[in-house]
């Protein structure tokens, strides 16, 4: 008899024309963004779950129209519960007027299903050496109208530990994906396929080529790839790494991406600059 597979519904909080919180260098929309990846990378690794984004790329849920907090959430569940899933993720960092620390993990109201699930993630972010402050009922928007058991996780306050929660972002990745499997019955781990690619680079064209070779020293000789033809498609074998390294060009929806580009080609040279330090 074959395993379960579960899938989920990843919600990276805010987006588009909604930064979410600030902190000194970085915004709530693109950490979420990137701990909902690698979170969902390691739970795919398993091969018991499926995870499905009401987002994976910068975008807000009103788009023609301006953005409206209002909408956004109305617009932003509509997809959640057509994706469908055995449980909702939202994911988000804190933020507070003065100085706060920790995480902290939200459903809707005590007792059912979205408890339970709050209570596994909460238990495993708890050893991740910050400031625990447990589950918490609220009712989030995203939370209270999906139909499905859903939880909003506030990974380290933005304002106070920005540095924490760049560091430890892959740790808490785990944590979260571990916290999923124990509400599920799973065992997850960081173990990774026997033909998993590490790290790999994709270039948008050639002219990325020593901003990419730049990289690949600083990350040890990583592979290294380019979109082919005017279409611009990603080879296959990029989209198999664990962590893949975007130079120039938009997101391509890898579940573990680190995005180096902008506007023009000199916004991409200073995001390039930037990551080399």
């Amino acid at each position: 008899m074959s395993e379960i597979i579960y899938d989920l519904v990843f919600d990276p909080g805010h987006g588009g024309a909604d930064p979410g919180a600030v902190g000194p260098t970085t915004k709530e929309k693109n950490n979420a963004l990137i701990l909902a990846k690698k979170t969902a990378a390691i739970l795919v690794f398993t091969d018991r779950f499926r995870v499905k984004f009401t987002r994976d790329v910068d975008k807000d849920f009103c788009t023609p129209a301006p953005y409206n907090e209002d909408m956004d959430l109305k617009n932003r569940v509509k997809v959640a519960n057509a994706l469908s899933g055995k449980a909702f993720v939202s994911f988000h960092n804190n933020s507070a007027v003065g100085k706060a620390y920790g995480n902290e993990v939200y459903a809707a109201a005590s007792g059912g299903e979205g408890e339970k699930l709050a209570k596994a993630i909460r238990a495993r972010m708890a050893t991740l050496g910050m400031a625990d402050r447990g589950v918490k009922f609220y009712p989030w928007y995203v939370c209270k109208w999906t139909d499905m058991p859903a939880v909003l996780v506030e990974y380290g306050f933005i304002n106070s530990e920005e540095s924490v929660i760049l560091d430890k972002m892959d740790q808490a990745a785990l944590t979260i994906a571990q916290g999923i499997g124990d509400y599920f019955g799973v065992n997850v781990n960081a173990a990774k396929k026997e033909d998993e690619i590490m790290d790999a680079i994709l270039m948008f064209s050639d002219e990325d080529y020593w901003a990419a070779k730049d990289v690949s020293a600083k990350s040890g000789g990583i592979a290294m790839f380019v979109r082919q033809g005017v279409a611009r498609t990603i080879p296959a074998d990029a989209m198999k790494a664990k962590h893949l390294i975007v130079i120039g060009g938009a997101s391509v929806g890898h579940t573990n991406e680190t995005l180096l580009s902008g506007n023009t080609k000199y916004d991409t040279a200073k995001a390039v600059g930037k990551y080399l330090g």
